[in-house]
């Protein structure tokens, strides 16, 4: 027994040893393609992606019921497509499966325009009897739902146009259309879905213009593998075609298996929720191939204030708050990229949003850490210090907030705590509190809270669509109603609301508009802006190059948005990396003695022989082979693996029978 466990002590620490030459050995096989034992398609020929959803659906891709899609799954990602896409990096529409639109009769008549040549993967031609079809779906069965809601009918004029009748003037219809827009992924093809139930259909495997299709799904290993369409019709309609020839997806496991994968290059693109910054840190310290692209989320972590409760009710107090508010400190200690990006703009610093950037604005109402400010403007209000140090309305009223916010190790807890800090030092009472989710939600519906830390309102609607009057018009207090009050209201920005809603959005007229909705937010601040919601997406490029970067962001990075099919179009193979370097020559110096020479001497008469030892040195240059480092570590490793597989065999044979 005692030799049994000393054996296995030994054991461990050959292990122990392996582990610390992993760097050494992933030099030494890096060139090699390793075929991982869970992967069902070649390594080299597939990219492996990650989700943080645990997947439950595998058997069908319904849109229109709960449960009908699974998210994470790739069917949203690189199979399904949408009629034209937003280009967020650089503002630029990209028309995908169409080619324009039009409206006439005042916004009343939309009059869409589909390329040639598109075609869902089995096939057959995409056409204006699709979106006729589609439409007489949605208002049968989904009354309720956007097109329902606005579209009176729909009909081809040819195959490739299609005219759609809308119930009122809507100069914005086209969005319907775009990625993610107002009714989900609505569009179907009228050869599959025609006399099927769209409560009950499957839709499976799905049928979809986008470049991948089903080729199997593994519950058990919660994996999806999607194949390439080879007659893809973007690459004649485009020129685009997809690198590799599977995508798949899988859920993402434990980190230190995520991270060793990574490593081993098991995994080209890591979720970033889940795959952490100490894990960026230590795959770059390795040595692997790999690029990163840090970019921020379309809405930026900031903090709201509850107006219905004096005294946030008062501007000067939710700008004393902002003066107040160390966004500079949260972006230094910012937990999920390794660097933070303080807030400057109501919206995300994106290209897509770069017009209402208004710099004289920005300046004008210039949000700063500045304590000094922060006094003056209470001064100026009444407001003085208490006996115990904390500021005091002129009615008496102790300033003391609480700050809601998730748990840690949450960014929105990280800037609760950095406020109340501060609020705290300046003479503010503050205090955190982090109640359930459900409980949270209550209060935030109530109006029962004082300061609420999240993600700011106004970018929520205007980043996807690229227009303000899409983020203007969640605070309309026609559709607010009751909320205004603890919500953001204002009577001059429902006329602007009423003024735009039925204007082309690229009429010049529409621009002082948008400036007067910038400034309203800054000089009321009913939400400030704090820090920018920076993800850091990893990819190995061990088998795949062409992602996106810091120096070429040529589209949003992260892999669980419906644009990573134009990642896949920019994939191409990893070139091979260089072979190991050849044997190197060194030159040694040779010394070489010569010796026994004979010497007569006459001495006095007398002849005398003597043998006289001579040395005489000589060099000569000699190649020498010199055996590259690597090839240690190879034989190194190969020894140790071997001693630990005989270790191994001797503990296996004391085991008692």
């Amino acid at each position: 027994m005692i030799v049994a466990m000393k054996i296995q002590q030994a054991f461990a620490a050959l292990l122990l040893l392996v582990s610390s030459l992993a760097p050494m050995l992933f030099i030494v096989s890096s060139a090699e393609a390793q075929q991982p034992a869970w992967l069902p398609v070649p390594r080299e020929q597939a990219v492996i992606v990650e989700t943080d959803v645990d997947p439950a659906v595998f058997d069908k891709a319904n849109p229109f019921i709960p449960g009908g899609t699974q998210w994470g799954s790739g069917w949203h990602q690189n199979v399904v497509e949408w009629d034209w896409y937003i280009n967020y990096i650089t503002g630029e529409h990209i028309l995908w499966r169409i080619s324009g639109w039009e409206y006439k009769d005042n916004f009343r008549t939309f009059i869409l325009h589909i390329r040639d040549g598109v075609k869902w993967n089995d096939g057959v031609q995409y056409t204006a009897e699709d979106i006729v079809f589609s439409v007489e779906l949605q208002k049968k069965y989904f009354p309720t739902r956007y097109v329902a809601l606005n579209v009176e009918a729909a009909r081809a004029i040819d195959k490739l146009t299609v005219e759609i009748r809308l119930k009122e003037p809507n100069p914005r219809f086209h969005h319907v259309f775009r990625m993610w827009g107002p009714n989900g992924e609505w569009v179907r093809p009228k050869h599959v879905w025609e006399g099927k139930d769209p409560l009950t259909f499957a839709n499976w495997p799905p049928v979809e213009t986008g470049p991948y299709k089903l080729w199997k799904v593994f519950p058990d290993l919660k994996m999806y593998v999607w194949e390439r369409v080879e007659d893809y019709w973007g690459k004649q309609v485009h020129g685009v075609f997809p690198g590799p020839k599977y995508v798949v997806w899988r859920r993402a496991p434990p980190a230190d298996i995520d991270l060793a994968d990574f490593l081993r290059g098991d995994v080209d693109s890591p979720i970033p929720f889940l795959f952490t910054v100490d894990m960026i840190k230590t795959a770059k310290a390795s040595g692997v191939p790999m690029v990163d692209a840090p970019f921020p989320d379309p809405v930026p972590f900031g903090i709201q204030f509850n107006m219905a409760r004096y005294p946030l009710s008062l501007r000067e107090v939710r700008w004393a708050i902002a003066y107040l508010t160390n966004k500079e400190k949260v972006a230094s200690l910012y937990p999920v990229a390794e660097k933070g990006v303080p807030a400057k703009y109501m919206h995300a610093d994106w290209g897509a949003l770069k017009k209402y950037a208004y710099a004289d604005l920005y300046e004008k109402y210039k949000i700063e850490y500045n304590p000094a400010k922060a006094e003056e403007l209470l001064k100026g209000l009444g407001f003085k210090k208490g006996p115990d140090g904390v500021w005091v309305t002129p009615n008496g009223t102790r300033l003391s907030f609480t700050i809601l916010a998730w748990g840690p190790p949450s960014v929105e807890n990280l800037i609760a705590n950095v406020l109340a800090d501060e609020l705290n030092r300046f003479g503010i009472e503050a205090a955190v509190i982090t109640p359930s989710f459900a409980t949270r939600e209550e209060m935030r519906r109530v109006g029962n809270f004082w300061i609420d830390v999240e993600v700011s309102h106004l970018p929520h609607g205007m980043w996807i669509s690229g227009d303000i009057f899409e983020g203007a018009q969640r605070h309309y207090s026609v559709i607010r109603g009751e909320e205004c009050g603890k919500q953001f209201c204002n009577p001059r920005l429902d006329q602007i609301i009423d003024t735009l809603k039925v204007r082309d959005p690229e009429d010049p007229n529409n621009e002082p508009l948008y400036r007067e909705i910038v400034e309203m937010f800054l000089r009321e601040l009913p939400y400030l802006p704090v820090v920018e919601k920076v993800f850091q997406p990893v990819f190995s490029t061990r088998y795949w190059v062409g992602w996106p970067t810091t120096e070429n962001m040529y589209i949003i990075p992260y892999n669980w948005w419906p644009e990573l099919i134009f990642i896949l179009f920019n994939l191409k193979p990893a070139p091979p990396p260089p072979p190991p370097p050849p044997p190197q020559e060194v030159t040694r110096i040779v010394t070489q003695v010569v010796t026994k020479e004979v010497v007569t001497t006459v001495v006095a008469g007398q002849t005398i022989v003597q043998t006289v030892a001579r040395t005489v040195e000589a060099t000569k240059e000699v190649p020498v082979e010199v055996v590259p480092q690597w090839v240690f570590g190879v034989v190194a490793a190969a020894i140790i693996i071997a001693v630990a597989g005989v270790a191994a065999g001797i503990i296996l044979r004391r085991r008692p029978k």
